[in-house]
């Protein structure tokens, strides 16, 4: 049992660990990934900038582990949501519909993520392609599916379509951020245009 300490109590060093990681994403979102560090981790976490180095002894230590973090949430969301229902086009629009409700209700998250998936620098890049060749190994799994069952139309390759997905949430995550305000009926929007992207045959469209 943890100790209290002046009426709080002594976190676990794996819970500590947990709080720390959240509160470096929440940092990067706001500073960036070139900028997010020990001293504004520690200050936001309130505890010391020793201790954030306790867990994370270096910047790419520290670096490593919030992509990690934000690359571990994505994949549960995807794999949650694909293991919830046999029907390849309802399951890939209740991924984008989640996705699209992360920006709301885990901001930070898709913060980093969209930096991560547009800077091309040698030290995360890499990390990055891993990431998003596991995304598209997902998704285009779906999309395969959805072919053999009759409901998307062949043609265009499964992966390459699952890129087109991918490419346009860069676009649709910029939306929903704007400071003016996401666009009206985005929503419908994003429908009509994943229905395009994937190759829905008509009549085959049904709500997420």
């Amino acid at each position: 049992m943890p100790v209290a300490i002046d009426g709080r109590r002594r976190l676990q060093p794996e819970e500590r660990q947990r709080l720390l990681l959240k509160d470096a994403v929440e940092v990067f979102a706001r500073r960036g990934i070139g900028r997010g560090g020990h001293t504004e981790i520690a200050e936001l976490g309130g505890v010391s900038v020793a201790t954030v180095f306790n867990y994370f002894k270096t910047r790419e230590a520290l670096v490593e582990a919030v992509l990690g973090e934000v690359e571990r949430s994505l994949l549960d969301m995807a794999e949650t949501i694909y293991g919830e229902t046999d029907n390849p086009l309802q399951a890939i629009r209740a991924h984008i519909g989640a996705f699209l409700d992360a920006c709301e209700e885990n901001p930070s998250y898709i913060k980093v993520w969209l930096e991560w998936s547009s800077s091309v620098r040698d030290e995360t890049w890499p990390h990055y392609l891993r990431y998003q060749s596991r995304m598209l190994d997902i998704i285009s799994e779906q999309i395969d599916k959805g072919i053999r069952m009759g409901i998307l139309e062949p043609g265009l390759a499964p992966r390459e379509r699952a890129r087109w997905v991918m490419g346009n949430a860069q676009m649709l995550v910029s939306m929903v951020f704007d400071p003016a305000g996401k666009p009206e009926g985005m929503r419908d929007m994003v429908e009509r245009g994943l229905d395009h992207m994937l190759g829905v045959k008509s009549g085959e469209s049904i709500p997420a």
